[in-house]
């Protein structure tokens, strides 16, 4: 979920109890909205995961602090990542430096991370794995940006196993919306390059939609069939349509 003004109420309006719901790291919004919304979820019984943007943290008291505020709430799991603010805030230019000064083994916290298996925007693949393979000397699983198709995963997956990196693997998923809704949003967070394929005549993801509209499902029955161990359940993007997705969550639970 996004941090905007009352999207908590929306969210334990719409989830069970115990729902695990992450809160990204809103530059517009600045990180005190990601930590109201995350301590507000904890408060209503969810399971709730900040995004902590490395370059919106403006040095080692400022990130005491987030932590033991954070601790307080009772909340025991972050996601970071770099962020895109220019210049940075303080002296950490990227997740991996604020791994390090979060030390999460000895904080006993549980940290996710985030990939692109289709490719980096600004690495090229074999210092994007080494990067990621250094990161995960500090974080638990990882969750990826969204995908359209289930190959470049499964793919990607083989090479991080390969390389020796063993983290858990949650594909990230868009929910139900319609294209032209993908592809404004999707193009405004950065995964320009995987929603061209929505749009591309020729492209076999298009077997994944109905007319005008992304359905997830066939996306996510492929990535059980293909049985690859260490892929965790899908991180959801949900774009804030929070009754949809719980909607559509729901449905396939009961299928299931």
């Amino acid at each position: 979920m996004i941090p905007l003004p009352g999207i908590a109420e929306r969210v334990l309006e719409h989830l069970p109890a115990g729902s695990r719901v992450t809160v990204t790291a809103s530059p517009a919004q600045g990180l005190e909205a990601t930590l109201e919304a995350a301590t507000a979820l904890a408060d209503g019984g969810m399971v709730a995961i900040p995004h902590l943007a490395a370059r919106m943290v403006e040095g080692p008291d400022a990130l005491e602090w987030i932590l033991e505020r954070l601790g307080v709430a009772g909340i025991e799991e972050l996601f970071v990542i770099a962020g895109d603010a220019t210049p940075p805030a303080g002296p950490y230019d990227g997740a991996l430096t604020l791994l390090e000064a979060i030390a999460p083994a000895g904080r006993g916290l549980v940290v996710g991370v985030g990939a692109h298996p289709e490719g980096h925007p600004h690495a090229d693949p074999a210092a994007a794995l080494e990067l990621l393979r250094r990161k995960a000397e500090h974080a638990s699983y990882v969750a990826t940006q969204m995908l359209f198709s289930p190959d470049p995963l499964l793919t990607w997956v083989e090479q991080l196993r390969e390389a020796g990196i063993d983290m858990a693997v949650r594909p990230g998923v868009a929910a139900p919306a319609s294209r032209t809704r993908l592809l404004r949003i999707g193009i405004r967070i950065g995964v320009g390059r995987s929603l061209r394929m929505l749009t591309a005549e020729s492209s076999g993801v298009r077997r994944l939609l109905g007319p005008g509209h992304w359905d997830p499902d066939p996306l996510l029955d492929a990535l059980a069939a293909a049985e690859l161990p260490g892929l965790a359940a899908p991180h959801v993007f949900t774009f804030n349509s929070l009754a949809e997705t719980a909607a559509w969550w729901q449905g396939r639970i009961g299928r299931a």
